[in-house]
């Protein structure tokens, strides 16, 4: 069976708060494996603690199998899904990493031109209001003009700082 053929790799590379990750769930897929042993091969790893809170979260899911008991699972970075698989060897596995490799590298680019293109829409926008309240306090009539068109600038400038301004993932307040 072609394993690479069915899967998506991209698909299982997700968007977290403009970083790429992924889940043990799609580990196991991935590779074939049970997600009962890939959760074993994370528990068993030996990487420092930081290591392990910076690149691997413990998640739970409701299993809808067993009554709404909570399911575990890891999401992961893309230095913990590496540390993670730099074990599972084999040429399928090797190439299975590599697509892997791909897809996260798919969605960082991803990541990067979303941002990218804010940054171009904000100086875009901050351009065109300075000039325009620049030309408009000169005028007097254009002041009326002015006063419907700052507000809706000044709200889309706002967002657009809020979206590239980086995220702090702060644990437990520290």
């Amino acid at each position: 069976m072609n394993m690479m053929a069915t899967l998506n790799l991209r698909a299982m590379v997700i968007n977290d708060n403009g970083q790429a990750k992924t889940t043990s769930y799609a580990v196991a897929q991935a590779f074939g494996k049970r997600h009962s042993d890939v959760l074993r091969s994370i528990k068993n790893m030996k990487c420092s603690h930081s290591f392990r809170e910076r690149n691997f979260a413990l998640c739970f899911e409701n299993n809808k199998l067993q009554n709404g008991k909570p399911r575990k699972f890891y999401q992961m970075t893309k230095d913990g899904w590496m540390f993670l698989v730099m074990g599972f060897n084999g040429e399928k596995a090797d190439a299975i990493k590599e697509q892997f490799i791909d897809a996260f590298n798919w969605m960082a680019n991803k990541l990067t031109e979303v941002f990218q293109s804010n940054w171009a829409r904000y100086n875009k926008a901050v351009g065109y209001r300075d000039n325009r309240k620049q030309q408009v306090s000169c005028s007097a009539r254009d002041m009326n003009n002015w006063k419907h068109e700052k507000n809706p600038l000044d709200h889309e400038i706002a967002k657009l700082e809020e979206a590239l301004q980086p995220q702090l993932n702060l644990v437990g307040g520290k």
